[in-house]
């Protein structure tokens, strides 16, 4: 490029979602010829102490909702349709503010990208003169993604945006996107089941799961007549263990710890089970995958998994049987798949990341020629 940007991008890492999108979009970045991007987990760097209660709160709070007292549910409905001028929002938003003054004079961004709802991002680039621009990374609208002094959103569907349009935001400061993922996961060279007599079910256990729950969920999908189940535990490091010990002589069974190509090992599967996660949906949507979604957690989760289960890409479960059924249906029924993965084509935006950084480098270069808008990004 005929010009050095310094890109700076926001994340946090309460969820693997809000980083990875972050990575995905600083790959683009290298990719387009930008050497200076760096990636920061502001609440990490800004407040430790707080980040730290904040994240086990936010871990904890899977916990509790099992006990029935759902405090993060609780919380992000309350403030789901507020205004930044909403006492608990402007003080969220004051959070890293200090930190990001001193961040800025030392790395002289000329963009600030969220890929998390930080306030502080858009006020002090704002004083600044530092373009910021926000990626959700839902499906559903919060308030705290919004900010008067945002220039511009990248969101996920036409109905996110519009929603956003509703409280205020204009329509040419958001920008449908879709929400940014690896380039792993956009190749079209992926790995396929070919064998229909060995359909794989990929169950995503992850770090909160009940260990006893999770196995009994197991034993009952290996009850499916030509079904394989692979289980990928992710670092819980415990959880693997004891499924291990339990399914060591079983061959219809595979536990995973960490995968460092996830994606290879998703586009075997004939379904999968996880949660809603909006970087998950995406990575799912771009590989065509049927997904099952098992007892959403309140909060953005829920939200995410009812619009797509609306929208007819996914499915909710709320408890084992019925989610044992749901898959031996898909199983059995190969146009109810192929339904699926059409809705899936339909509703998912390819490329995103590409389309983010394009667009973002064609604004802050508006007289270059370098880097070209993408058509229907404006």
């Amino acid at each position: 490029m005929d010009k050095c940007s310094r890109i700076l991008i926001l994340t946090a890492s309460f969820g693997e979602g809000h980083l990875l999108a972050a990575f995905a979009l600083m790959e683009h970045f290298k990719q387009m010829g930008v050497e200076h991007v760096e990636v920061i987990d502001l609440m990490k760097e800004a407040h430790p102490f707080i980040n730290m209660i904040s994240s086990a709160l936010y871990k904890g709070s899977f916990k509790a909702a099992n006990y029935g007292f759902n405090y993060y549910g609780w919380s992000y409905y309350l403030t789901q349709r507020v205004t930044s001028k909403n006492g608990i929002l402007a003080g969220l938003n004051r959070l890293g503010a200090s930190y990001l003054q001193k961040l800025i004079a030392e790395k002289r961004p000329d963009v600030i990208l969220n890929t998390f709802p930080y306030g502080a991002a858009p006020i002090v680039g704002s004083h600044q003169g530092i373009p910021t621009y926000t990626i959700i990374t839902d499906y559903l609208m919060h308030a705290r993604w919004l900010h008067p002094c945002t220039d511009k959103y990248y969101v996920a569907t036409n109905d996110l945006k519009q929603d956003i349009m509703k409280v205020g935001v204009q329509g040419d400061h958001i920008a449908v996107t879709g929400i940014p993922i690896r380039k792993a996961f956009e190749s079209k060279k992926q790995i396929t089941t070919t064998h229909a007599s060995h359909k794989m079910i990929l169950l995503f256990a992850g770090s909160h799961s009940v260990f006893q729950e999770t196995e009994d969920m197991i034993r009952k999908l290996q009850g499916i007549k030509g079904c394989k189940v692979h289980v990928v535990c992710g670092r819980n490091a415990k959880l693997q263990h004891y499924l291990e010990g339990q399914f060591r002589n079983d061959t219809k069974v595979t536990i995973y710890g960490f995968v460092e190509k996830i994606n290879e090992l998703m586009a075997q599967a004939s379904g999968i089970i996880t949660k809603a996660g909006g970087l998950t949906m995406a990575e799912t949507m771009a590989l065509q995958i049927p997904v099952f979604i098992f007892r959403p957690f309140p909060g953005q989760e829920k939200d995410n998994a009812n619009y797509l289960a609306n929208k007819g890409v996914a499915v909710i479960a709320n408890d084992i049987n019925e989610l044992t059924n749901q898959i031996e249906y898909l199983m059995n029924n190969g146009s109810y798949a192929k339904q699926i993965k059409e809705q899936m084509a339909i509703l998912h935006q390819s490329k995103a990341a590409d389309a983010i950084v394009r667009d973002v480098l064609s604004r802050a270069y508006r007289q270059s020629s370098v880097v070209p808008l993408e058509s229907g990004l404006a």
